[in-house]
């Protein structure tokens, strides 16, 4: 008899059509599915929000996925560019910095952000 472990984890986007577009990797910068990222105005190139400066509230994007280090440099050097969420409504619980979860102080202030200045919703999802 086979024995199966089933686990459930909360998806990022709770709406039903999260808008996505794409962006420019840094190289040799890993990505976390969740990291808000600063997008660079003129050339579209994707940056982590920096937690010590307040990052929670400068950001533009959410990562769609993770990517590696090795995935971004050699993203780069092919011309191609990595997925992000533009729009819609997600779970402020699977939003991070760098790779780590938001703190609650941190959660407040990336919601505010997003429903001041940008097309993101983040909601507390039960």
């Amino acid at each position: 008899m086979v024995d199966f472990t089933y686990t459930t984890e909360q998806p990022l986007p709770v709406d039903v059509t999260p808008i996505t577009d794409s962006v420019v990797p840094t190289t040799a910068t890993a990505y976390h599915k969740g990291d808000l990222l600063i997008i660079a105005a003129g050339t579209n190139v994707a940056t982590h929000s920096d937690s010590s400066t307040g990052a929670q509230a400068d950001w533009h994007v959410i990562c769609l996925t993770d990517v590696t280090a090795a995935q971004a440099t050699e993203k780069l050097a092919m011309g191609v560019e990595m997925p992000v969420y533009v729009a819609g409504k997600f779970d402020v619980a699977g939003v991070k910095l760098n790779g780590v979860a938001l703190t609650p102080t941190q959660k407040l202030a990336a919601r505010a952000y997003a429903n001041r200045s940008t097309k993101i919703t983040l909601s507390v999802v039960k």
